[in-house]
């Protein structure tokens, strides 16, 4: 795996530094989907569905790639 690395701004991963697998041309991908699964604890013995969080590249800062949180629409509040 080929990647560079990536600083997650907003949504579960704030202010995380991560590697990002980069594209067949050597680029960073435009978007990076992040999934997130897991347990109601005490209420249900079976695994929350998947969430899904999207990640848009916005910046490059020296050599790191910037992503920035997208909120799903059903959740924004503009």
């Amino acid at each position: 795996m080929t990647a560079v690395e990536a600083w997650f701004l907003g949504g579960p991963v704030d202010g995380r530094l991560m590697p990002v697998e980069i594209t067949a041309d050597g680029s960073p991908p435009a978007v990076v989907r992040l999934p997130q699964t897991g347990f109601y604890v005490g209420t249900s013995d079976v695994p929350a569905p998947a969430v899904e969080h999207l990640y848009v590249l916005a910046d490059r800062l020296d050599d790191v790639e910037v992503y920035q949180y997208r909120q799903p629409a059903r959740d924004a509040t503009d």
